[in-house]
């Protein structure tokens, strides 16, 4: 039961579910943006359409940037009404001139592929000359938030599996997650793909003081 709500990407754990992708959605997307898809990304594609990625990353990277999990991954092909909603790359690209990025960036080669809840965007970035680089963009906010007060674009990594490889779990991400299933029976399927991804990810999390918390 957990290998069918999981999928691995360079030794990184995808929550499901997924939704297979069909070949004609990815030559639809591939014909719209006028080219094929860096390979990284095409690869993961047919590994693990949707799901989430409870993971982190630094933005701008370094310790001084701002900790960002993309974790909600757009799926190619349609929703559940059949259509190219929100949530799907090829909706999220037709429409990606609609959002404050468009005022101050060409969105011509920025392909839409994550996001986060504030909608913070993660990009692959299709021009010839960066073309598979992978682009966050992060909304500034209030002050009082204590989060970037400006808007952030920045390049996170060279290529879609170079992201992969710098992502890691944030102790807030680690405990929202724990907290999401600790009431669960031990037995609990996604309870179990919890602590497993807390095993791989974070060993030793079970010291954490929000671990030991009844």
């Amino acid at each position: 039961m957990e290998d069918k709500l999981t999928r691995y990407y360079r030794g990184r754990m995808i929550f499901g579910p997924f939704t297979a992708v069909h070949p004609d959605e990815l030559k639809a997307l591939e014909d719209e943006i006028g080219g094929r898809l860096p390979s990284g990304y095409r690869a993961f594609i047919e590994l693990a359409n949707g799901g989430s990625l409870e993971y982190d990353i630094r933005v701008p990277p370094g310790e001084a940037g701002e900790v960002i999990g993309f974790t909600e991954l757009h799926q190619v092909g349609r929703d559940q009404h059949g259509e190219y909603g929100s949530g799907t790359v090829l909706g999220e690209y037709r429409r990606r001139n609609d959002g404050p990025l468009a005022e101050h960036v060409s969105m011509e080669w920025m392909l839409p592929i994550a996001r986060n809840g504030g909608n913070d965007t993660l990009f692959l970035d299709l021009s010839p000359e960066n073309s598979g680089r992978l682009v966050a963009f992060v909304h500034g906010l209030p002050q009082w938030t204590g989060l970037t007060e400006r808007n952030v674009l920045a390049t996170v990594a060279d290529t879609f599996d170079a992201y992969f490889d710098v992502l890691f779990i944030d102790d807030d991400t680690a405990q929202m997650n724990w907290e999401d299933v600790r009431e669960a029976a031990p037995d609990d399927a996604w309870r179990r793909v919890v602590e497993r991804w807390l095993d791989e990810g974070m060993p030793g999390w079970r010291t954490r003081s929000w671990a030991r918390a009844q």
